[in-house]
């Protein structure tokens, strides 16, 4: 595609990375190192060197004056690049604003801009002060729609998007009787609570809801005044399932760093996308689309592999179905902006 004016070299710097740091290249070394050599050297204004034998030299470690099937492997190995290309474009890079390209007949670099691209998904979210009223806009979870939708029938339905956007609501409660560690616990678990980005944390001393709902967890925190234990016991008051029960026996000389300590690991252990409360609602099938979303995005930045992105683009695109997502996003708390968490 012809340009009407250069494309800047930081932005072919970027669509570069991208392409290099995507999946659909995750295994390919061989062909990361081509590509990178060729654009690397065009930019630096060597086009005129990306020959067959300098290519073979420099990025397969052949001699072309020794090797007289060198040429011929720099041409399979072009073809290859082109048709990885061609697959990032058609996937991943379906919404780079940049696009590289290996024309045939050669090995110098060509750059386009993508026609007509869509605004990042920040962009696209409409401005209203109302972030229900962005959420609804953004996702439009129409019945009329999905009637005709012909996936409509491989998809769960759903009561509304507040089980659409559902995380599990954690009441946490001390015991009356109690001494202050289970309150320095609650406070220590406060403390955390920015980092608790998959669930939803119950203001201080809120009453537990008489019929809970299916994603409502209570931790219960007890400190007997004296040198007895303390107690952190989380359950699901819809089941009477206990999901974890932990004791911290230092009694009351327990310091606060170390009752600190104590929640932390008890967090970790309990209030993450790798948790026990997670695992708990996947088991049972309680488990909302955004906790499902969550976890496989999670899984994918954990293993990186190629299988682990493909579920993950999946959950992003039912979540966001109707709507044609615009880009796959890797980090959590972009997600959780998109959908913008309802309180």
């Amino acid at each position: 595609m012809s340009q009407d004016r250069p494309i800047e070299a930081g932005k072919i710097s970027l669509a570069l990375s991208a392409i290099l740091s995507s999946q659909t290249f995750a295994r390919s070394q061989r062909l990361r190192t081509f590509l990178k050599f060729v654009v690397e050297r065009e930019q630096l204004g060597l086009a005129r060197q990306l020959k067959g034998s300098t290519i073979g030299m420099d990025v397969f470690s052949r001699d072309g004056a020794l090797d007289p099937g060198v040429d011929a492997l720099v041409r399979v190995q072009a073809g290859k690049l082109r048709r990885l290309i061609n697959l990032y474009y058609a996937d991943e890079g379906r919404n780079d604003p940049v696009r590289i390209r290996i024309p045939l007949g050669g090995y110098v670099p060509a750059y386009e801009l993508r026609p007509d691209p869509r605004r990042p998904i920040e962009e696209s979210l409409p401005r209203h002060a109302d972030p229900e009223r962005d959420l609804q806009d953004v996702i439009r979870i129409d019945r009329k729609t999905a009637v005709g939708h012909p996936d409509t029938n491989s998809r769960p339905e759903y009561a509304s998007d507040r089980n659409l956007l559902a995380l599990p609501m954690v009441y946490c409660v001390v015991t009356p009787a109690s001494d202050g560690r289970a309150r320095t616990f609650d406070n220590a678990l406060r403390f955390s609570e920015a980092r608790l980005c998959a669930f939803k944390l119950a203001p201080p001393q809120s009453t537990p809801p008489v019929l809970p709902g299916e994603l409502d967890f209570l931790l219960d925190l007890c400190s007997a005044t004296g040198t007895g234990p303390l107690h952190a016991r989380l359950v699901h008051p819809a089941t009477g399932a206990t999901i974890a029960a932990q004791s911290h026996p230092a009694g009351a000389m327990a310091t606060s760093r170390q009752i600190a300590a104590f929640a932390n690991q008890f967090v970790a252990r309990t209030l993450t996308l790798s948790g026990e409360v997670y695992a708990f609602c996947r088991a049972a099938g309680l488990s909302s689309p955004l906790m499902e979303c969550l976890e496989a995005t999670y899984h994918y930045r954990l293993e990186n592999s190629h299988d682990a992105y493909l579920e993950a683009s999946r959950h992003q695109q039912r979540l966001v179905h109707p709507e044609r997502l615009p880009a796959f996003i890797s980090e959590l708390s972009d997600l959780l902006a998109l959908t913008s968490r309802q309180s």
